[in-house]
């Protein structure tokens, strides 16, 4: 091999080194990106399970508050 190919060869590796070094963050970036999208999402779905448990309590609690109205005959029958 002469020295001009050798040397186009070398800076085809060099760039094909940059490439893979790029792609090397990129994958990084997007494992952290997908990491944290999980994340977000456990967050909503606990927010999502706590809210509906609120709901189901508040209900029942305005329940007991319609019946203790309605035992003192503050609300109408």
């Amino acid at each position: 091999m002469d020295k001009e190919s050798r040397e186009m060869f070398e800076k085809i590796l060099n760039h094909l080194d940059r490439i893979d070094n790029r792609f090397d963050a990129i994958e990084l970036k997007q494992d952290r990106t997908a990491r944290k999208l999980e994340d977000l999402r456990l967050d909503v779905a606990v927010a999502v399970r706590e809210i509906r448990r609120d709901i189901f309590e508040l209900k029942d609690e305005m329940g007991t508050v319609i019946e203790v109205l309605k035992m003192n005959e503050l609300l109408p029958q």
